[in-house]
């Protein structure tokens, strides 16, 4: 028994001995728990080598676009705005009609609208053909196979508008519709003439009309359609409380989507247009707006270009960065949230991409990611 207790005795010296060892150890450093970011979203330079404005650009793959502007220019990039190919014009010395728009349905078949209404197409992505004028103040032509389009012919007044639809790829058109829409004006009911301004269409079947009907001197509200049946019938709304038409409109589903009035204000709509919700610091400015299937959104300031708006919740807010751009942004497109494009004056391209924290690239301008 004495020696049961003296083995008992030096268990616990030794147990006491390890505890105060343990206790007099300095603790190990802790780990940094944040790391620096692998990637990061640059705005990369890629312009044309001559001065031409370019005032609009279409992609039908991250790095297959076409660009169209000043001078009756039209050119293709296959790699990324790296090089371009003057498809038509390309000379600043040339007097040709200038292009205002540019749509893509896929690689092969396109569509061009110059300032005075005339419009060429493409069957082969490279070659064009003139398909004559359109009626008068066409804008906004959409295709949604390569035989039917839209586009948005407005009459001269400020208070009509029609839509066109061509079923035989853009070389004749005819009117789908005339808007009118009821709306309350101080507790009223009135029923206003509307002018639709863009044409945006999800499926041969579907598609929204965004706009403004005035009703008073000077002072218009926001009107916005929607069609299940490819345009046949319509159903017409306005935003509550708007002061300004619509300018722009984006959708990527048949329920979300973002209307942007010509004050620079945004409304984002999760159900269809039945509601609409203004945007948190939105751009206040005369922005174009671009979607990569709803994940990215860009407003950029039209006069300076020295600031842009990013959001990457469906328009429900926006954050601002800092743009140097070195001459005026004239349109902005995304093909999806990594891939980007926008273009401007005196040639000037530049490309959205997501690239490696230590890239590097001359003239490269920093960009908010999707992450951030």
């Amino acid at each position: 028994m004495k020696l049961a207790g003296f083995f008992c005795m030096m268990l616990l010296l030794v147990a006491g001995a390890a505890a105060q060892g343990a206790q007099a150890k300095p603790a190990a450093p802790k780990r940094a728990t944040g790391t620096q970011p692998k990637y990061k979203a640059i705005w990369e330079r890629v312009p044309f080598n001559k001065d031409v404005e370019l005032t609009a650009i279409s992609c039908v793959a991250a790095e297959n676009c076409w660009a169209a502007g000043a001078k009756s220019t039209i050119l293709h990039t296959a790699d990324g705005g790296k090089t371009w190919e003057a498809q038509l014009g390309g000379d600043p010395e040339a007097t040709e009609e200038d292009f205002a728009e540019i749509f893509f349905l896929d690689a092969k078949h396109g569509w061009a609208l110059t300032e005075r209404s005339g419009l060429m197409a493409t069957t082969d992505g490279s070659t064009w053909a003139d398909l004559g004028k359109l009626p008068s103040l066409s804008r906004s032509i959409r295709f949604i196979s390569p035989q039917t389009g839209f586009l948005m012919e407005n009459s001269g007044s400020t208070t009509q508008s029609k839509l066109q639809r061509t079923e035989d790829g853009g070389k004749t058109w005819k009117p789908v519709n005339l808007c009118t829409v009821d709306a309350t004006v101080g507790g009223l009911p009135r029923k206003l003439q509307c002018m639709m301004r863009v044409a945006r269409f999800l499926s041969p079947t579907v598609g929204f009309l965004g706009g403004g009907a005035e009703i008073a001197m000077a002072t218009r509200t926001a009107t916005f359609a929607k069609t299940a049946d490819g345009g046949q019938t319509w159903t017409t709304s306005v935003i509550p409380d708007s002061k300004h038409q619509i300018v722009d409109l984006l959708f990527w589903s048949e329920q979300q989507g973002l209307a942007v009035l010509d004050s620079g204000l945004a409304y984002w709509t999760a159900d269809g247009g039945a509601t609409w919700t203004g945007t948190v610091n939105a751009p206040r400015w005369r922005s174009f707006y671009a979607s990569g299937e709803g994940k990215i959104l860009v407003g950029v300031n039209r006069e300076s270009g020295q600031q842009i708006g990013y959001s990457f919740n469906g328009g429900r807010n926006f954050t601002s960065r800092p743009f140097g751009a070195p001459a005026e942004v004239r349109a902005v497109t995304f093909f999806d949230a990594r891939n980007g494009y926008l273009v401007g004056e005196h040639g000037m391209a530049y490309r959205y991409r997501i690239v490696p924290a230590d890239y590097t690239s001359p003239g490269m301008i920093g960009a908010a990611a999707p992450s951030q």
